[in-house]
């Protein structure tokens, strides 16, 4: 039970995470915080958007990589993680947590151009889990929407099983047994 319980709280991150928005900006709308970032911001020649690196996965796994893009969330709590996204048009997030010189992300680097170097690791999703979840949410799927409280179970459901879906479609794509996860272990800023 607990096991499946991770497995839930895992996709709902997931899912969760790409959505996720940090208030905290101070009176500042990001386009007054971004005015001259343009001309500041230089990404190293040899980084790579989220996108980049999630297309290449496993074979960079445990190896140094260099993401840039733009910062989407610093975890408010902690400062301890954070999410960027390419700018490569691409809605792909990845996450990023303190390490080597990194001792913390501070909520003001919420929507400002970085480059960190890292080293890339990944969470495997395993294929059971991920079928124990996309059941567990056909269950929970409520027949009547006529309730609020049933309206956001249904779409919390949807999301689930939308997510178990491409997950699926992954693995069968891949011939694995098992969902990639990928994210950075931060190691110092190169650029921001």
């Amino acid at each position: 039970m607990i096991q499946l319980r991770k497995t839930v709280v895992t996709l709902l991150i997931i899912g969760v995470a790409i959505l996720a928005a940090c208030s905290g900006n101070q009176g500042q709308s990001a386009a007054e915080r971004n005015v001259n970032q343009k001309e500041q911001f230089v990404a190293p020649a040899n980084s790579m958007t989220p996108k980049q690196i999630s297309d290449k996965g496993m074979e960079l796994v445990d190896k140094e990589v260099i993401i840039a893009g733009k910062i989407t969330h610093v975890c408010h709590r902690s400062g301890k993680k954070c999410f960027i996204v390419g700018e490569d048009d691409s809605l792909l997030s990845m996450q990023v947590f303190v390490g080597g010189e990194i001792d913390t992300f501070p909520r003001e680097m919420a929507h400002q151009k970085v480059a960190i170097s890292g080293i890339l690791k990944v969470n495997k999703i395993a294929k059971d889990r991920i079928l124990e979840s996309e059941k567990q949410a056909q269950e929970k799927m409520p027949a009547d929407t006529s309730t609020e409280e049933n309206c956001m179970i249904m779409e919390r459901c949807h999301s689930v099983m939308n997510q178990t879906a491409q997950m699926k479609e992954y693995m069968e794509k891949n011939g694995t047994d098992y969902y990639p996860v990928f994210y950075v272990e931060g190691r110092k800023y190169l650029a921001k």
